[in-house]
């Protein structure tokens, strides 16, 4: 039998260009790339002030002189359950922290289904041949509102074309994102 309800969905909504709002975004790639700065400075151009949960403790944000609150993960998981922000903007650096800490998948979407945004910052797993995997298992980032991962382009150069060093932001996965899937040196002009 048919539901007799119509169901409309809310427009997809991006923050920062490239997050889906409500949703878990990953975002991943090589130490030293700029996951956690350009992910604030993309939120910061749109007047977001995110919460910054490090596990990681990461002086990079403050030294780029990025907006953000910053919160101790490791203080804050003994606390998750009486105080989850609603309404936020809430970037977790490190998912391989965050676990080792004894944090996970649940940790995350607890804060997702308290109506806020989450940004997952990750690493890639170090194969030769195929650097675009995160260190997450495939279960859970198969299944987030997005995928994207940070490269370091070293540039080329030939007798006929040089291309300089950049680092770019690929797209993977992004409900209703329209946008290009390549965004060359993403957040470094």
């Amino acid at each position: 039998m048919l539901l007799n309800e119509i169901t409309t969905y809310k427009d997809r909504v991006m923050l920062g260009k490239v997050f889906k709002e409500g949703g878990i975004n990953l975002i991943y790639g090589e130490s030293g790339t700029g996951k956690t700065v350009s992910t604030i400075k993309a939120l910061n151009e749109e007047g977001i002030i995110p919460i910054l949960l490090d596990y990681d403790g990461n002086d990079s944000p403050k030294d780029n002189e990025c907006e953000y609150i910053h919160i101790d993960g490791v203080k804050y998981l003994k606390d998750i359950e009486s105080t989850i922000p609603t309404g936020k903007v809430i970037v977790i650096d490190t998912w391989q922290m965050l676990i080792t800490n004894g944090g996970g998948i649940k940790t995350i979407e607890a804060i997702c289904e308290a109506g806020n945004t989450v940004i997952l910052v990750a690493h890639n797993k170090a194969i030769a041949t195929k650097q675009d995997i995160p260190d997450i298992d495939p279960r859970y980032s198969n299944h987030f509102s997005s995928k994207l991962f940070i490269e370091f382009d070293k540039g080329s150069k030939t007798k006929t074309n040089t291309r300089a060093p950049s680092y770019n932001l690929i797209v993977l996965k992004l409900r209703g994102y329209k946008g290009d899937r390549v965004l060359y040196n993403w957040m470094r002009d």
